[in-house]
C-alpha cells in the first residue's frame, strides 16, 4: 500500500488520534503505520514520520503498551504494524467506568458528610433494607405522612415484607396518615394490612411518594428504577408538613 493521503488529511488524521488519548509523537507514528497498511522498519518510520529516531522509539515503547502495534522479526529485522483503532474505544469504555465507579464511591461520602444532609439509595433491595432501618431507629410515638399516589407501586415493592414493616410500625407506634387517590386508597382502607388513615384527592401523580418524618423528608422513586432521596434537614420537614396538612383537610 503506497501513501495516497494527502497532507491535510494526515493532519486531520493525526488530531483525531490525540483526541483519542495518544501523545503527539505516538499519534504521528501510529497514522504513518495506519497509512502503510503494512508492518514498517524503525528506519522507515523515522523517514516517513519525520520525527527524530528518539521520539519514534519513544513512540513504539507507548503504541506497544497500549496494545496499538504488533511486531514482527526481531533485532535488527523487526518491523512495526498497527493494530485496529478498536483498542482505543476499549480503553476509552474502561476509562469511562473507572471515573463512573469512582464518582460513585466519593458520593457515598458527600451523601453522608454533615454538609451534604442528603442521602440517596438506589434499588429494591437498598430501598427495603433502608426503610425497615429507618423504622427500627424510630422514637417511640413519631409520624409518617405521605404525600402518595405511587402506593401500589410500594406495595408491590415490598410484597413478602409488608407484615415485617407492620410489626415494626407498630412496635414503635408511628402513626400513619396517607393521601393518594385511586387504588391507592381503597386499598389502604379495604385491603391493607396496615393499619393507617387514608384520604383521597384525584389527580395526584403515581411516579413518586413523599415520605414525611420528624427529621427527614423521603422522595420515593419508582420509575424509570426504584431509588429513594432523603433529605435530612429541619425546614424541609417544617415546609412539607405543612403542605401535608393543607393537603390533608381538603381530601376526602
Amino acid at each position: 500500500m503506497t501513501d495516497t493521503n494527502p497532507p491535510q488529511q494526515n493532519t486531520l488524521y493525526i488530531q483525531s488520534a490525540l483526541k483519542a488519548g495518544l501523545s503527539a509523537k505516538a499519534s504521528s507514528v501510529y497514522v504513518t503505520l495506519l497509512e502503510a497498511g503494512v508492518p514498517l522498519s524503525p528506519k522507515t518510520i523515522i523517514l516517513r514520520s519525520g520525527l527524530h529516531r528518539q521520539y519514534v522509539y519513544d513512540a513504539i515503547k507507548e503504541l506497544q503498551e497500549r496494545d496499538l502495534i504488533s511486531s514482527v522479526g526481531k533485532d535488527r529485522a523487526i518491523k512495526y504494524g498497527a493494530t485496529s483503532p478498536d483498542k482505543l474505544v476499549q480503553e476509552i469504555e474502561k476509562q469511562r467506568i473507572d471515573t463512573l465507579d469512582s464518582v460513585q464511591e466519593l458520593m457515598k461520602l458527600y451523601d453522608k458528610s454533615p454538609a451534604g444532609l442528603v442521602e440517596i439509595i438506589r434499588g429494591n433491595r437498598a430501598v427495603i433494607e433502608s426503610e425497615l432501618k429507618i423504622l427500627e431507629e424510630a422514637r417511640d410515638g413519631d409520624f409518617l405522612d405521605i404525600i402518595g399516589g405511587a402506593g401500589m407501586e410500594w406495595v408491590n415493592l415490598f410484597e413478602g415484607r409488608i407484615e415485617e414493616w407492620e410489626a415494626l410500625r407498630k412496635e414503635k407506634g408511628v402513626k400513619l396518615r396517607y393521601i393518594g387517590s385511586g387504588e391507592d386508597v381503597r386499598h389502604n382502607r379495604e385491603d391493607s394490612v396496615i393499619e393507617n388513615e387514608s384520604r383521597a384527592i384525584p389527580g395526584i401523580g403515581d411516579i413518586v411518594n413523599i415520605s414525611i418524618r420528624p427529621d427527614s423528608v423521603s422522595f420515593n422513586f419508582y420509575q424509570p428504577e426504584v431509588m429513594t432521596i432523603r433529605v435530612k434537614n429541619a425546614a424541609a420537614v417544617e415546609s412539607q408538613r405543612a403542605l401535608f396538612e393543607v393537603l390533608w383537610n381538603a381530601a376526602k
